[in-house]
Parts: C-alpha cells; structure tokens; sequence
C-alpha cells in the first residue's frame, strides 16, 4: 500500500512545485522575471503563514475584548442588584436627619416642660404596637409615667425603668387599657373634653370618646392632652380629627384621630421629666 493518501500527495506535489519555481525564478536573470518570483512567494507567505497567524491573532484580541465586556457586564448587574439597597440606606439616613433636624427645633423652642432625649433601641415584631425600649433609665431621671413623645407629639409612656434602659408603652397599644385624657380646643375661650380609648389597627387611628355631642368639632382640629387626671402633661399633640360619629340614644359623640407621628419610623424620641422650674 502507498504510504501517503491522495490528498496528502496533491499538497506534496504544490509545495514542491512552489519550490521548483522559487528555485528557478532564483536562477533566472532579468528584473521583470525576479520580481514575478518574489511576488508569488510574497502571496504563497501571505497565505500560508502571515494571513492565519493575524486572523489567529485578531480572533485571540476579540475573544479578550469580550472577556472584558463579560467581566464589565458582571460588575454591572451587581452594582444595579446594589441599588435599592443603596437606596434603603440613603432613605433611612436622610430619615434619621429629618428626625435630628427637628429635634433640634424644638430644643431651640420654648417649652414649658423639661426633656431629656433617648434613642429607640429595641421594638420586637411580637409587640410592634405595644412597646419600645430606649436607651435612658433611672440615672437619667426617668421614671415611671412619665410622658413620651416623638418629634412630633405625643406616643406613650414609661412602663418600666432600669438603670439605663426604659420600656415605654405606646398609645397604639392593643391591651385595650392605655386611656388618655384629651381636648379638642373650639376657640380661644371653648374647648370640648374626651378620653382616647383604643387605637383601631385596621383604620390607623385612635378611638376617642367626646363627652359633648356639640356640632363644633370639625375634621383637622387638633387633639392634645387636657392634663385631667394626671396621666399626661397637658397640651400634648396626639393628632388631627379624622370623622366623627354621632352616638345613637345617648350623649357624646366617638371621633376618629389620626395619630400625629407614623408609629412605624420613629427613632428618636424624648421623655417630658418635668415641667421647667421644678425642684
């Protein structure tokens, strides 16, 4: 049998045959006859070595470039997977200034009660709208009792107290036992007196009994505290009427408040521990 195959025979008999020629364009004289020579082996270069190597080349620098764009791609797509918890952070940050922002306002403002502030520290899911622990207790002066509020107005107050932590209980609790004495102030010289009574999940929103059934009271007055009873200090903002309903067969009339502070954000909170010019 014949060692080489018919095709191996055929690329055998071109080389040779490029070959044969180089060897003989080599020897022939004339420069029209040298320059036909260098120029097919030029070509016979061009297309068995120098044009595979570059497209070899060329196809090795595409291959890189779209590592690269794959690598960039990758980077990408995590740095958008990042974004809305960089937002989050951004959300809550600007949160916490706003409620710095107003705290110091009020430090500015004239007050007719003492205060001393405290950061919320702990809120367990189990009792979300029950209570809250704060980073201040009995070597700060506070007590049981003792009033809390937002930046905003009133929340609660102290249940319990350690050396240095405190549980306050908030009026959006669902014990059915935080009670508040409250105004609505009609005028100048009139007000209309009532008591908060529950705080109705589903709604978001206090319940409160009016003990006078007057035509007066109007959506978007204010309710604070009366200060009757000692509970709280008077004159604290809980919130804003939000409808009224009329009782059927007896006097007085229930009303729904909106709450003054959203109970879900706070974190930043003060405790009233005293009206200024007490000993």
């Amino acid at each position: 049998m014949s060692k080489f195959n018919r095709l191996q025979k055929i690329v055998i008999g071109i080389i040779l045959a490029f070959v044969a020629l180089g060897v003989l364009l080599k020897s022939m004289s004339g420069t029209l006859t040298s320059n036909l020579g260098y120029d097919g082996i030029s070509m016979l270069k061009y297309a068995l070595i120098d044009h595979p190597v570059m497209t070899a080349k060329d196809w090795l620098q595409d291959l890189a470039n779209l590592w690269s764009v794959k690598e960039e791609n990758d980077l990408l797509r995590y740095e958008l997977s990042q974004n809305p918890s960089y937002k989050a952070k951004y959300d809550d940050e600007r949160r916490k200034n706003t409620e710095l922002e107003a705290a110091l306002k009020l430090q500015k403002s004239e007050d007719k009660y003492t205060m001393t502030w405290a950061h919320v520290i702990s809120r367990d899911q189990a009792s979300w709208n029950n209570l809250i622990t704060i980073d201040i207790g009995k070597r700060d002066g506070v007590k049981e009792g003792m009033a809390v509020e937002s930046v905003n107005g009133m929340i609660g107050k102290v249940a319990s107290v350690s050396n240095h932590t405190s549980v306050v209980k908030l009026l959006t609790s669902e014990d059915k036992t935080t009670t508040a004495s409250i105004k609505i102030n009609i005028d100048k010289k009139t007000s209309v007196d009532g008591v908060l009574q529950s705080y109705d999940i589903k709604r978001g929103m206090y319940v409160i009994y009016l003990y006078d059934d007057t035509d007066k009271v109007k959506e978007g007055m204010q309710v604070i505290t009366s200060g009757m009873g000692g509970g709280y200090p008077s004159g604290l903002l809980i919130g804003n009427v939000d409808s009224i309903q009329a009782l059927s067969n007896q006097s007085g009339q229930t009303i729904y408040v909106r709450p003054v502070d959203d109970f879900q954000e706070f974190t930043l909170v003060r405790v009233i521990t005293g009206a200024k010019g007490e000993k």
